[in-house]
């Protein structure tokens, strides 16, 4: 999954700062990245988070008064983080269009198979299963945003998922993103299929699913 944040970070890098710089300075900001780069920037993302500075300046964050986060300083500079951040991206958006035309989740298509490839192959789970569904809280520009007055998060995305009920372990998901345009990714969305596609990779195993309605 990393392999594909870099090379599809690298050919935006590429197209629009490919050697652009005029300083050593800016050499050490604005260039290609790597493997570590994106680990390092995924860390710095997760610790932001523990640390709640969702509302914190990125220089307040990187202070060297004894006020910023001491770590972040060692790990990556603000600038740095600020153009990995404005770079990060998880396909081509130039065949992006194309790739629409069979599958509203092009955009992030591949790692998101990836993802749900991962959960499959690294956990082994219980005897009982849970199915149901959730909303991640989005109000970015996308065609298949859920409304859910009952929510606390009234905009998202709906995702319905198996989990290990036991230890709450994701072992699979799938977006709902309406009906899709003809081609591959063409499914049937009811209750019934979405249920039968999620426990595929368990069916015949004696394991207890539950769902509600």
């Amino acid at each position: 999954m990393v392999d594909i944040i870099v090379r599809f970070t690298n050919l935006y890098i590429e197209r629009n700062f490919g050697g652009s710089t005029d300083s050593k300075k800016d050499k050490r900001n604005v260039g290609n990245t790597n493997r570590e780069e994106i680990m390092a920037l995924i860390c710095i993302l997760f610790l932001l988070g523990v640390k709640k500075c969702s509302k914190l300046n990125l220089a307040g964050a990187w202070s060297e008064d004894g006020t910023g986060i001491e770590i972040l300083q060692g790990v990556m500079g603000v600038n740095k983080f600020k153009f990995l951040i404005s770079c990060v991206r998880f396909d081509d958006k130039i065949t992006r269009s194309d790739r629409r035309k069979t599958d509203k989740l092009a955009p992030i298509r591949e790692l998101y198979d990836s993802f749900v490839a991962n959960c499959q192959t690294s956990y082994s789970p219980g005897e009982h299963l849970t199915i149901d569904e959730k909303s991640e809280p989005f109000r970015g520009n996308c065609s298949f945003i859920q409304y859910i007055p009952n929510n606390p998060t009234k905009y998202g995305l709906k995702i319905f998922a198996i989990v290990d009920s036991l230890t709450f372990y994701t072992l699979g998901l799938e977006v709902y993103y309406g009906a899709q345009p003809p081609g591959p990714y063409q499914v049937p969305n009811s209750s019934h299929d979405i249920v039968h596609r999620l426990i595929s990779k368990w069916k015949g195993s004696h394991r207890n699913v539950t769902t509600n309605n």
